[in-house]
């Protein structure tokens, strides 16, 4: 089972046939993964569930485990639990494996789950031959089941090991070394080191504050614009992170407004994005009931039954009409359930064109309650550390507050992409998340969005692993070579928020008068 078809058999485990849950599919997938790579079974999960959540959570993982016997499937956590286990079990292929590899190099160790390092512990012996490489400062992927303490506690588990610690550092100036160290001397789950370099002092780290976030990406840009302009600094040599994809949405506005050319590495752009294309579909859809394409995309999103079938009805009756697909939806279909469900289609959206006059923010909100859209994009949503549909849309609200008409927001969103269209050039900025960044670097780096509740992210604050949001902001600041900025929000998405406690702890005379907490 690769990704894809292992959420479409999770539906299925979730759906009536199965355990019949309203359960967040990502969110399932991502326990279950967890679980496993921390060597954990479905029936140990099951005897360590508490709370009604976690045991609808042991049901479904218990279905998904025998449909897949049933079936037989397994995903990629099964690989590595299953070898686990073989190993562990039968003597004759351990031994094979141990004589088969002589010398084994794990690079990356800091990133290893408990699975990965049990395997190496059973087939390292007799000859003990094993070369890890890592750096338990950057271990930010805990999320799916990397441990830290495996770099860690490396020592103690093999205590004729050899330990050479890399504390040179080629990339980053000495200011940039002293504020990133200060930081992560914070975190008490480490290994002792002193990194050091022989690169000059450099300029001191910078910290810019702004009343918005439209305003930080106003003054980030002003300034990667300025470097570039003054000290030859290529486009493609500056990098804007942050914690949340939802955050590129301001840094992208502001660099089509200031011709900026730019591109946003391992995602999509925020207007190409599911959920706001899809939003974007029903406002084109609202603004124009001519417009065939919007309604195509979202007459069966969330889904109203509305599939290929209806699709072929409808296009023949519109074509044999001479209308458009919206209006055909009041024409005859071969099946009732397909009359009922474009009517009640038909109906939401006249309805919502009487509300065109409303602010867009409110249109927006009625679209997604009327709907029922943020259930439905939450049920399929993967896990992951820095991103949530949820957030984009939030964003695309603040975004749609600068606009008056629905037809100047959709006019601003046809001339972005039809810039981006235009953009050939590879002498970009780069704009990614910071996990996106790790192993990067850049000559400039400006780190946004250093506030509570997003660097470090309101989870670890609600008893998350605060200790890793570190690590990522160390990441972060040390992808930088000559010039690190951190900026700052007072305000997101309408919500007063602090400057970020790793500011004060990076930079404890900068941050000196702004408030925000600063807990170990």
């Amino acid at each position: 089972l690769d990704d894809k078809k292992r959420t479409t058999f999770l539906k299925r485990v979730l759906g009536p046939e199965g355990v019949n849950q309203d359960l967040e599919v990502g969110r399932v997938g991502a326990i279950i993964s967890l679980s496993k790579n921390r060597l954990i079974d479905e029936r140990g999960f099951a005897a360590e569930a508490e709370g009604p959540f976690m045991k609808k959570v042991a049901e479904a993982f218990r279905v998904y485990e025998e449909w897949k016997r049933k079936e037989a499937l397994l995903d990629y956590d099964d690989l590595l639990i299953r070898c686990w286990k073989l190993l562990k079990n039968d003597k004759r292929v351990l031994r094979h494996c141990q004589e088969r590899f002589g010398y084994i190099l794990v690079d990356e160790f800091q990133d290893t789950n408990l699975a990965q390092f049990e395997i190496i512990r059973l087939i390292t012996p007799p000859q003990e031959n094993l070369f890890v490489v890592g750096d338990d400062w950057q271990s930010i992927y805990g999320w799916r089941g990397a441990a830290p303490e495996n770099i860690i506690e490396f020592d103690r588990i093999f205590p004729e090991a050899v330990t050479i610690k890399l504390e040179q550092n080629y990339r980053s100036t000495k200011a940039i070394l002293q504020s990133a160290g200060r930081l992560i001397a914070m975190n008490q789950l480490r290994t002792e080191k002193t990194i050091w370099t022989r690169n000059p002092e450099g300029m001191p780290v910078e910290l810019i504050d702004a009343e918005d976030p439209e305003r930080e990406a106003a003054s980030i840009v002003d300034r990667l614009k300025s470097l570039v302009r003054g000290n030859g600094t290529r486009f493609s040599n500056v990098s804007i992170l942050y914690r949340t994809n939802a955050q590129s949405r301001a840094l992208e506005d502001e660099c089509i407004r200031q011709k900026v050319p730019y591109h946003v590495v391992g995602s999509l752009g925020f207007y190409d994005r599911r959920e706001i294309r899809d939003m974007i579909a029903y406002l084109r859809l609202i603004h124009d009931l001519d417009d065939d394409e919007a309604m195509l995309r979202i007459v069966n999103v969330p889904s109203r039954y509305l599939g290929k079938s209806f699709i072929r009805e409808l296009e023949g009756t519109a074509r044999a009409k001479g209308k458009s697909l919206f209006i055909s939806l009041g024409g005859r279909f071969s099946r009732p359930y397909m009359a009922r469900s474009a009517g009640l289609f038909q109906k939401l959206i006249m309805g919502l064109r009487y509300d065109y006059e409303k602010k867009l923010p409110d249109l927006l909100g009625r679209i997604r309650r009327l709907t029922e859209y943020d259930r439905y994009i939450c049920r399929d949503e993967e896990v992951t550390p820095d991103d949530s549909r949820i957030q984009n849309l939030n964003e695309l609200a603040v975004a749609l507050a600068r606009f008056e008409r629905i037809e100047d927001f959709l006019f601003y969103v046809d001339q972005v992409k039809a810039r981006m269209r235009e953009t050939t050039t590879d002498d970009r900025v780069n704009l990614m998340t910071l996990h996106k960044s790790k192993g990067l670097e850049f000559a400039v780096v400006f780190l946004a969005g250093c506030c509570q509740g997003l660097l470090p992210h309101q989870r670890s604050l609600d008893g998350g692993d605060l200790e890793e949001e570190r690590r990522l902001c160390y990441v972060g600041m040390t992808r930088a070579m000559e010039r690190l900025y951190l900026s700052y929000p007072k305000t997101y998405q309408g919500k007063p928020m602090p400057v970020s406690q790793f500011v004060g702890e990076a930079l404890p005379e900068s941050a000196e008068g702004h408030e925000g907490r600063k807990t170990g």
